[in-house]
């Protein structure tokens, strides 16, 4: 009869919160409109490779793609517009180091297999934290999680932060630094001084009568 396995004295989570908490982070704030230069620039300066990039929208996948494409790198988008068939094709060719960036949404991203990321880069914040724990969740600890924060996502980041009781280091690329947006003028409200109220008639009799 066998002996009973001991219970081991530490447990293990793997869910998708700690695992992200285990993977490295890290944030570069950039204006929503330098995005597309940004992620351009670091994949050709660092030779990124078996790259992720999760968009918001479809529209947004095609167009990033059209624009990495026209620099010179190997990218590919998958989204719910594309057939199944061509969601598996563009992960295989990822897998097989035949493109180097796969752009997708958060839900095509859980329905495929992918054995190496090395960079998951959040082009989007998501509005959810479990969203972004998720996304981490995919790279198994292994790799980089990378988020663009535009001003208007910071609360957005912030959040996930506080959820994850974690703070993500920050990291400036020269060139790329947030500009403050411009002051919006405000109305002046000072009431403007009235002309003076015309005498009445009873005003103008009297006097008339004196």
């Amino acid at each position: 009869m066998s002996e009973p396995l001991e219970e081991p004295t530490e447990k293990l989570y793997y869910d998708a919160l700690s695992v992200a908490r285990r993977t490295s982070q890290k944030i570069h704030h950039v204006n929503e409109h330098d995005k597309n230069a940004l992620l351009a620039y670091l994949i050709k300066k660092y030779s990124y490779e078996n790259v992720i990039v999760i968009t918001k929208t479809k529209r947004e996948a095609d167009a990033l793609a059209s624009y990495l494409q026209d620099q010179g790198i190997k990218a590919r988008a998958i989204h719910g517009n594309k057939s199944s068939k061509e969601c598996t094709q563009a992960t295989q060719e990822y897998n097989n180091s035949e493109v180097d960036v796969l752009i997708t949404t958060d839900m095509i991203l859980l329905s495929q297999e992918f054995t190496s990321i090395n960079h998951m880069i959040s082009y989007n914040i998501p509005l959810e934290p479990k969203h972004y724990y998720a996304r981490l969740e995919c790279m198994h600890e292994k790799g980089e999680g990378i988020a663009f924060v535009s001003e208007e996502e910071e609360h957005l980041m912030f959040a996930i932060e506080v959820a994850m009781k974690v703070e993500i280091l920050q990291e400036e690329v020269e060139g790329f630094e947030t500009s403050p947006q411009p002051q919006k003028k405000v109305k002046d409200k000072t009431k403007k001084l009235r002309h003076k109220k015309t005498k009445s008639k009873k005003e103008k009799k009297g006097k008339e009568e004196a």
